[in-house]
């Protein structure tokens, strides 16, 4: 038999010098229910500087920056279970899979969508979802 009881998930914020740090009032990452959820990240160094270079190097950032945060939670990126990629051109997206799918030959799930704005005007922002 089951209990109605509630059930109480710790919810644990997620910040590491080793990623720029956000640029508003939110988490690098929420970890609660043995996942860890990361805000989107965009190419930016650890002083929050923007990386404007080829997507190959934005993806590089984008994949540093994760390893990053998910090290900080207690996992890795052999641990993630989900990806969003948004674009503003559709077109980029082989030039991302040749960093990306060596990173993740796990083939998380992933869903791509292209937007027409991105936060600070970048040209790439992704999302993860990893397990602990």
């Amino acid at each position: 038999m089951s209990s109605s009881a509630p059930r109480h998930t710790m919810v644990t914020s997620v910040q590491t010098n080793e990623a720029y740090a956000p640029f508003a009032h939110y988490s690098q990452a929420i970890k609660a229910a043995g996942q860890v959820w990361l805000s989107g990240q965009i190419p930016a160094d650890t002083q929050g500087k923007l990386i404007k270079g080829t997507m190959t190097e934005q993806t590089q950032t984008i994949i540093k920056n994760t390893e990053a945060i998910l090290k900080a939670s207690g996992t890795g990126l052999d641990k993630v279970v989900k990806v969003v990629v948004y674009v503003k051109d559709a077109n980029v997206m082989p030039e991302f899979a040749s960093v990306y799918d060596p990173a993740f030959p796990h083939r998380p799930a992933r869903s791509m969508v292209e937007v027409s704005k991105l936060p600070a005007g970048v040209d790439i922002q992704v999302d993860f979802i990893a397990v602990v």
